[in-house]
């Protein structure tokens, strides 16, 4: 379980390659378009990728959010308009403390270009596929997740001008595709760039059967890795004192002297911080799930709920 634990934890400080700070990716868990996106990017950076319903977060990923939480995660994109990850869910993501945005355009044509004009740097090529067929996309995540290259998606019609100008942004200069899943026509329109066709079995296998079964049993195992892994940190494991601000650390540190209790209007004279800064730090870590606050009296009194190291 400890190999587990670290090895979690190595993926986890991979340096990202983003052009945009991110800590973790929010993706509906029933549109393998968007979800394949999210994953080949997870697989490049070790940014963790956690799958919900439409329309209200599902335990599980609560629970994965929450063990992001204690670990400082706090900047989070939603991949999908409001259709695939609704409002409801940004608001209760938004409400344990993380800091959100969304990438949704009006398809996953422009989703998946704007996905990559912010999250990609200078990749230098991008993953081609198509966007009206799921046959490709393992082979489209493993080719990503191998090159750093972003995947962008075609119509059988030819290629939209929203992946036209996300080309022309990101300057690439190769194009991957997989062999036989473009038209001639989306051929012709990328011909200007240097294409290389790949044979899908050419793609490197990680075992079991490919396709899209694989592209879910693949989210399914690290999903639940992950989840394990959350659990036994919130059983097991101190958070480390490096998520907290200097005065943030002083609060808690003085809250651990006094046996975890305390009440806010002790704060100023045991920190030596004015009210109203007592008052924004309490707020910060209540947000964050740090320390509960209950009203007692004319004041409040403060629980330390997580453990420092």
């Amino acid at each position: 379980m400890r190999v587990l634990l670290l090895l979690l934890l190595a993926i986890a400080l991979v340096p990202a390659v983003s052009a945009t700070p991110v800590d973790v990716v929010l993706v509906r868990s029933d549109i393998p378009h968007e979800f394949a996106i999210a994953l080949a990017y997870s697989q490049s950076t070790g940014i963790p990728v956690v799958a919900t319903p439409p329309e209200r977060l599902s335990q599980d990923a609560r629970e994965m959010l929450e063990g992001y939480i204690e670990r400082g995660y706090r900047r989070l994109v939603i991949i999908g308009g409001e259709e695939a990850v609704s409002r409801e869910v940004q608001r209760q993501v938004d409400a344990m403390g993380y800091i959100t945005r969304r990438i949704g355009e009006a398809d996953r044509y422009g989703t998946a270009a704007t996905f990559a004009r912010e999250f990609y740097s200078s990749p230098g090529g991008a993953v081609v596929v198509s966007g009206e067929s799921s046959s490709s996309l393992l082979a489209a995540v493993r080719l990503s997740s191998a090159t750093g290259y972003p995947i962008l998606y075609v119509r059988r019609s030819g290629v939209p001008p929203a992946v036209l100008e996300a080309l022309e942004s990101l300057r690439v200069r190769r194009v991957l595709v997989i062999e036989g899943d473009l038209t001639e026509e989306a051929l012709k329109q990328l011909s200007r760039y240097e294409l290389r066709v790949v044979r899908d079995g050419a793609v490197p296998e990680r075992g079991g059967a490919g396709g899209l079964p694989s592209l879910i049993a693949a989210f399914v195992l690290g999903a639940a890795s992950v989840l394990l892994a959350s659990r036994l940190r919130r059983r097991r494991q101190r958070l480390p004192s490096e998520i907290l601000s200097e005065d943030e650390l002083r609060v808690v540190r003085v809250m651990m002297q006094e046996g975890g209790r305390v009440t806010q209007d002790m704060l100023p004279e045991m920190t030596g911080f004015s009210r109203p800064k007592v008052s924004r730090i309490v707020k910060e870590l209540v947000e964050r799930g740090i320390i509960e606050k209950v009203p007692r009296g004319r004041t409040h009194e403060l629980a330390l709920k997580k453990q420092f190291e």
